[in-house]
């Protein structure tokens, strides 16, 4: 009988999953005590050191050959099942029960590699931060002083001969060391960021996540942060943060993206620097030309040559890949974000925004 196989039992793991979720939505602050500061750290501490110390990627290379061994054992299953009708029956059962154990490991790993954490207290409310609605003239003042920020730190990062910032490291690897080190440091003022830091691996196929339009990946499977090396340099280190940011347990992407600004300006490394401020600058300017475009024009009016020729850059890089690809993407993103409830906020400017006017309001 199936309930008397360990198959019975993986896939009652799917329910568990289920269970523990809406658990774990139904109380943030207990979720974040005995999960996301108890139990997901010891699982980073061993299950995460199995990859996150390896030269390589192993989730990249499982995301190509996970589906194709799917593939391969359905099509034998349904083989068997057509041209064998004394085996039809057992055939067919055993097709069914291991594709639902399949979901249910598939479930509960991503449960406690990911799904959990998506329950815990905002950022906010972690940092000590009053989110609440700024007015225009915030708005306006926190996007001069990014500005005048980016301004200052692009003389301080290496250019090409078009004037592009390039990363000063000689190899994705060494940012990847940096980046564990400035992200270690980060923890001595915020202690929800403490335990084992990863490398963040290069993607083998940049080229074709760009296609997606996906700068950065978390794979909750293996516990591996990943950037898109493919993109502008400029992008790259904040990217490195915010996966590390996923891989400590803040998996609300707003939050991760503030913590990519708020780690990297701290560091005192120019490249993370000048990458945390650009992508602080990009939020805060765009949601300044929807609320005002007269203040808009004229403080980005303010913007040095330098910084100017690596926005353009972007703009250029992106606009090659525009297509139902992309859109598709976005499309399937999206979807993935609303099933673990990361709706926009009803602040005024939308999370990462609000994040930063708060930091700056309470803390500068």
């Amino acid at each position: 009988m199936l309930f008397r196989t360990k198959r019975f039992w993986c896939i009652l793991l799917l329910p568990i999953s289920a269970l523990c979720m809406l658990l774990a939505h139904q109380s943030p602050t207990l979720t974040d005590r005995i999960f996301s500061q108890g139990v997901y750290r010891v699982i980073t501490a061993t299950y995460g050191r199995i990859f996150g110390y390896l030269p390589f990627s192993v989730s990249q290379f499982l995301i190509i050959l996970f589906p194709i061994i799917g593939v391969i054992y359905i099509l034998v299953a349904l083989y068997r099942i057509i041209t064998k009708p004394n085996l039809r029956k057992k055939c067919a059962v055993n097709l069914i029960a291991n594709t639902a154990c399949t979901i249910g490991i598939i479930s509960i790993m991503f449960t406690l590699g990911a799904g959990l954490n998506y329950a815990r207290p905002e950022l906010g409310e972690l940092i000590g931060l009053e989110i609440r609605p700024s007015s225009v003239q915030e708005l306006a003042a926190l996007t001069e002083i990014l500005v005048n920020h980016a301004n200052e730190l692009s003389t301080q990062v290496e250019r090409d001969e078009y004037g592009r910032m390039i990363i000063s490291a000689d190899s994705t690897t060494q940012l990847s060391r940096d980046a564990r080190v400035i992200f270690r440091n980060a923890a001595d003022d915020f202690p929800f960021l403490r335990g084992f830091v990863p490398h963040t691996n290069p993607i083998v196929y940049s080229h074709f996540m760009s296609r997606l339009r996906i700068t950065g990946v978390y794979s909750p499977f293996t516990m591996e942060p990943h950037v898109n090396i493919h993109i502008m340099d400029y992008l790259i280190p904040a990217i490195m943060i915010h996966e590390l940011a996923h891989f400590r347990g803040i998996m609300r992407e707003d939050e991760a993206n503030f913590l990519g600004w708020l780690i990297g300006y701290r560091s005192g490394h120019p490249d993370f620097m000048y990458s945390s401020t650009m992508l602080a600058l990009a939020y805060t300017s765009n949601q300044l030309h929807r609320a005002s475009r007269d203040a808009h024009s004229r403080i980005m009016g303010e913007l040095c040559q330098f910084v100017w020729v690596d926005f353009n850059a972007n703009r250029a890089y992106w606009r090659q890949f525009e297509g139902p690809l992309a859109e598709i993407s976005q499309a399937a993103n999206d979807a993935y974000l609303r099933a673990n409830r990361q709706e926009d906020g009803v602040q005024s400017y939308g999370r990462v925004v609000d994040l930063l006017l708060a930091y700056f309001r309470d803390k500068l």
